[in-house]
């Protein structure tokens, strides 16, 4: 265990100039309170930065709209190592030539910039509020900037929502950002807060380890006539045929197997899988891959099938996160509340606090026996899969608040995308 943390997530605010259709901030479900990060609650914060690897200005909202961002930054370049990161993401609307100018003097060496396609009537439609001429200008401002000081090392980015709608266009936007100097991309899948987005995402339901098995008890029962391809079928009658209760005892001896090798399965899922999805994205992976090598961009890819083995980024790289209203949350995905979609169910977020630095130190917060003990829990990755394994969502996982898992576990991970590998943010 740390005495302190590595990396800083600030919320400089959650208020937006933005309506984007896919953003928290527009579902239903969202309960999170508009507000700015102050001077006071920064300060409170200034004991960690000698201590960190990276600070990044970023949450529910346009950083751009709290006018004392380059102060905050200027404070963190002063005290932290001279190598850490002190960054920030933006929808770039805000980034004038001027603005640019006043973050690079700060001491930001890292922007990223939301993307999510070149095309502007489709840019018009996601990203609500901006215009693609918006997002030019400012990676135009950003080239004047670096003219003006050429000896600043900042690094300019790109974060790309994959979605069904967008993601042929991703090795486009590879070639798009080479124009416009970008050293880095990052590529995240969609997180669906409304039911309707649910059909946007591009993900695979199953890992490669559980479709192997799968095909393996596909294959034994097809040599004995029997066709697991009708398990959703037969699962729910009440009166089986022998022929029947045949694919359900394999499916059942299937499952054995799985436990014993300890994967997670869902059989709706194997079942609902068409031939050659898995393919179709790869190709386009590979094929912006292939683009960003021979450009120089250092191009960050998402899992497009949940891992086996999980790996929280968060807890696993002692990551701290502060609200703007001084709430100290473990992740982004316990940072607020709000709904989000789960394979047709409506999961309600509980946000999980561990102090606010207006009553507490945030080094007291960080070493407080609660906080210790959940980052030792999520590190034993010890509770369940959801996402791979339950047929059904059941109560545990779906009810505000979260008490515990199937497993007995106080802690809410066992629905978690981002250690499955599927979600990415700038870090």
């Amino acid at each position: 265990m740390r005495e302190t943390p590595e990396k800083l997530i600030l919320e400089p605010t959650t208020r937006c100039n933005f309506k984007c259709d896919m953003c928290v901030k527009q579902s239903k479900g969202c309960r999170i309170a508009e507000g700015d990060l102050d001077d006071d609650l920064f300060s409170r914060c200034e004991g960690l930065f000698s201590h960190l690897k990276s600070v990044i200005f970023t949450g529910i909202g346009e950083p751009l709209l709290n006018i004392n961002l380059e102060n905050y930054i200027s404070r963190a370049r002063d005290l932290m190592p001279e190598e850490s990161i002190k960054g920030f993401q933006t929808n770039g609307k805000l980034l004038t030539q001027k603005r640019a100018i006043s973050l690079f003097k700060a001491g930001t060496n890292k922007i990223c910039i939301s993307v999510d396609t070149v095309r502007p009537g489709l840019f018009d439609a996601v990203r609500k509020g901006g215009e693609l001429s918006d997002v030019d200008q400012a990676f135009d401002s950003l080239k004047n900037a670096r003219k003006v000081m050429p000896s600043s090392p900042v690094k300019i980015g790109i974060e790309f929502v994959l979605m069904k709608k967008n993601m042929e266009e991703l090795p486009l936007l590879v070639e798009w950002a080479a124009k416009r100097q970008v050293d880095f991309i990052i590529v995240t899948h969609l997180t669906a807060y409304e039911k309707h987005l649910e059909t946007q995402i591009a993900f695979l339901n199953n890992s490669s380890e559980a479709l192997a098995l799968f095909e393996r008890f596909r294959l034994k029962g097809r040599k004995n006539d029997i066709d697991i391809m009708q398990y959703d079928k037969i699962l729910w009658k009440f009166y089986k045929s022998d022929k029947d209760i045949e694919i359900y005892n394999l499916v059942k001896v299937l499952k054995d197997e799985a436990l014993k090798q300890d994967l997670y399965i869902n059989l709706f899922h194997l079942l609902a899988e068409l031939p050659g999805e898995y393919e179709k994205i790869q190709n386009i992976f590979n094929l912006a891959m292939a683009k960003a090598t021979n450009y120089g961009i250092d191009l960050t890819l998402p899992e497009i099938r949940p891992k086996t083995h999980r790996n929280c980024p968060f807890i696993e790289e002692n990551s701290y996160f502060v609200s703007w209203d001084g709430n100290v949350a473990p992740c982004y995905f316990l940072w607020h509340r709000y709904n989000v979609m789960r394979t047709g169910y409506i999961k309600h977020v509980t946000p999980v606090f561990f102090g606010n630095i207006l009553e507490s130190s945030p080094e007291d917060i960080w070493t407080s026996d609660a906080f210790k003990t959940f980052r030792t829990k999520v590190k034993q990755y010890d509770y369940p899969n959801c996402h791979a394994w339950c047929e059904i969502r059941c109560d545990y996982v779906l009810d505000e608040p979260f008490y515990q898992d199937c497993y007995i576990n106080d802690i809410p991970c066992c629905d978690c995308h981002w250690n499955l590998g599927l979600l990415n943010c700038l870090a």
